[in-house]
């Protein structure tokens, strides 16, 4: 399991480096961090200059992007510009704009549902989110640096957003959210938070393995959480014996079709004679 913080924030906008967060993430147990600097060029190690994914101490780095639009047809200008990064994401709104934004296949995660509008995430997202094999993140920054209502807002949203996943079985993604190597948080640690909003072990497992299944969509969707990643029933060899089954009924046909025929001309020999 690839073990992933699905955004973090380095250096112009963070304080620390990317390679000093690399290093601590490594330490923390973490073996890819998504970077979702604008400017991601200026994030960059000059060796790794050009390049959306490289590694660091052993800790790979995918270049990320955030838009945050204030309605479809911004979205849809916005996301022109990063066709070329792995993966991008998109800041929550309301429900009308999540529902075009999940749909629209230009997207790998909607971020900040905990800032959005009430009713923001309905059955409707969750379907587009499952079809469209789209994650929904659970940003940690809220629950560790804000408090009172506040607080307890976002808690309520990500315990929404885990009740539309046990239903429709859509990805979630985890992350710190850290603009410092001391905002991030270990495995142990994230699945103690998520534990506020009845996340257990295995789903919080799950999401911090989803970058691994946005990079690669065709294993992209899984609707049983504590089976992620194993092999579906589809997938078993009952499917190619039958067919061949079916290949081999129809060369018998074939055989027995070509044996008459041999028959009936050794019939006809006869009658001329």
């Amino acid at each position: 399991m690839t073990v992933s913080d699905a955004c973090v924030f380095a250096y112009p906008l963070g304080s620390s480096s990317l390679r000093r967060m690399a290093l601590e993430a490594k330490y923390l147990g973490f073996s890819r961090l998504v970077c979702s600097n604008a400017d991601f060029k200026a994030a960059t190690p000059k060796e790794f200059a050009g390049m959306t994914v490289f590694n660091v101490y052993g800790v790979e780095i995918v270049r990320g992007a955030v838009i945050k639009a204030e309605n479809f047809k911004d979205f849809q200008n916005q996301v022109k510009k990063y066709d070329s990064v792995p993966i991008v994401a998109v800041t929550a709104g309301d429900n009308a704009f999540n529902r075009s934004v999940l749909s629209s296949g230009r997207v790998n995660i909607l971020k900040n549902i905990d800032s959005a509008p009430k009713n923001a995430f309905d059955d409707v997202c969750a379907v587009n989110a499952l079809e469209k094999s789209v994650a929904v993140d659970i940003d940690l920054s809220p629950i560790v640096r804000k408090r009172g209502i506040a607080r307890q807002k976002a808690l309520a949203a990500y315990a929404d957003i885990l009740k539309f996943h046990r239903k429709y079985g859509f990805m979630l993604t985890i992350s710190s959210g850290a603009r410092t190597y001391t905002q991030l948080r270990g495995v142990r640690e994230i699945s103690n938070l998520c534990s506020l909003f009845g996340m257990t072990d295995e789903e919080t497992a799950a999401a911090l393995n989803s970058v691994s299944a946005l990079l690669n969509p065709q294993n992209a969707v899984t609707v049983n959480p504590s089976n992620f990643g194993a092999p579906s029933e589809s997938d078993s060899p009952c499917d190619e014996s039958a067919a061949c089954n079916e290949y081999d009924g129809f060369n018998e046909l074939e055989e027995t079709d070509e044996s008459d025929e041999y028959d009936e001309d050794i019939g006809n020999t006869e009658d001329i004679s």
